[in-house]
């Protein structure tokens, strides 16, 4: 009988951490064309342990990059997190936002020189 109530406590356990976790999505928030900085965010809820992908936070930067008549993006080491709404003393919705430098080939930089 005991096991039977530990293995019901443990599963319930179990279901409540894997509630906790949820999967966010990388968006633009903001960047400087003429400095070629793009950064990213995502918002999760207080007690959530939110799951990014490095990837899609990667296309995103590269993609605006490009439409901004660059080739390519590399990260800017480092992520900001910030409470995006405070409730008293708790925060219960924090931004992560995360800076990529875009890059021009150096072979169209040169050519450009020329």
């Amino acid at each position: 009988m005991v096991r039977i109530f530990t293995t019901i406590a443990v599963a319930a356990l179990a279901l409540n951490l894997v509630a906790c976790a949820t999967t966010q999505q990388w968006n633009v928030s903001g960047g400087d064309r003429a400095d070629g900085v793009v950064r990213v965010s995502y918002e999760y809820p207080e007690f959530e342990q939110p799951e990014v992908s490095d990837d899609q936070a990667m296309q995103i930067a590269i993609s605006r990059c490009n439409g901004w008549g660059y080739d390519d993006a590399e990260p800017i080491a480092g992520q900001i997190r910030q409470c995006g709404n405070k409730d008293g003393a708790n925060c219960n919705l924090w931004t992560v936002t995360r800076e990529y430098q875009c890059k021009q080939d150096a072979s169209f930089a040169a050519h450009l020189s020329k």
